[in-house]
């Protein structure tokens, strides 16, 4: 018994299906190990971790700082109200007529020391910074399939995200302050471009579970649209990127190399030019 020949249309489509399922399986290997497309968005997730662990010691280190700071001007206050009343009251017992040696100076020593260590406690609270600023931080966008409308977009728009995290650090450390600005400027942005990234990813499932269905055609306009919104968002990190970048190449305000290294390439001349006249005499 024959079997009977399938449609042309639906072998095309279990093709494809097969087809579909194979990329997906090779994407899959690639987001495991790190390459291809999906290597920004596992090196992204890497820095979105890093970034929040260091908020968190940020945050943990003025709130450790600040407790003991409060309890110094708190606990020095108290002891030298404590000890300043017992030297207070052996004054008066030795006043009365009291035969018990009274370490009275012995006391007012203690409260007095105390008492500095509780003002100084105090005006450090009152000059500490206030708590860092925690940011909302978005996570990397979600991994597309490829060939998928919008996929290297959004492969471009975690790439871009990857070096703001990067940057972020080396401008602390030339400018305080301009790696807050860079991440809170990603922070800020990185929310919308992100929920288009899943818009995208949406449409994309949509046209796959639904082929040759008006739905899907519509998928397929509406992710054309998004897709530009997302390239024109990645255009602008761009430009972020080259002030950051032109921000780099700016003159540090600290001291040049030459300032620094000059005065001891000096004395290590004069040191060789004394060592080499001692050894002609």
């Amino acid at each position: 018994m024959t079997r009977p020949a399938r449609d042309p249309a639906e072998l095309a489509a279990l093709v494809e299906q097969r087809v579909s399922q194979g990329l997906d399986l090779v994407d899959s290997f690639l987001a495991v190990t790190g390459r291809g497309a999906h290597r920004s968005g596992r090196v992204l997730a890497q820095e979105h971790r890093r970034e929040v662990a260091r908020q968190q010691r940020e945050l943990l280190r003025h709130r450790s700082r600040q407790a003991s700071l409060r309890s110094q001007a708190v606990g020095g206050a108290v002891l030298a109200g404590v000890t300043g009343s017992i030297g207070v009251i052996d004054v008066l017992a030795t006043a009365a007529g009291s035969d018990v040696p009274a370490p009275s100076l012995l006391w007012f020593g203690i409260a007095a020391v105390s008492a500095l260590v509780s003002v100084r406690g105090r005006r450090r609270l009152r000059q500490l910074p206030t708590a860092p600023e925690m940011l909302t931080l978005v996570g990397a966008p979600p991994t597309m399939r490829r060939g998928a409308i919008g996929s290297s977009e959004v492969a471009r728009f975690a790439a871009v995200r990857v070096q703001v995290m990067t940057m972020a650090p080396a401008l602390d450390r030339l400018y305080p302050g301009a790696g807050s600005e860079l991440r809170r400027a990603d922070a800020e942005a990185a929310a919308p471009l992100t929920a288009l990234c899943e818009r995208l990813r949406v449409l994309d499932d949509l046209q796959r579970e639904l082929p040759g269905t008006s739905a899907a055609t519509s998928a397929a306009s509406a992710a054309q649209t998004v897709r530009g919104r997302l390239s024109a968002g990645c255009a602008t990190y761009d430009d972020l990127l080259a002030a950051a970048a032109r921000l780099l190449a700016a003159p540090d305000l600290s001291r040049s190399t030459d300032e620094v290294l000059a005065p001891a390439v000096n004395a290590l001349l004069a040191y060789a030019h004394g060592l080499q006249r001692a050894s002609d005499l």
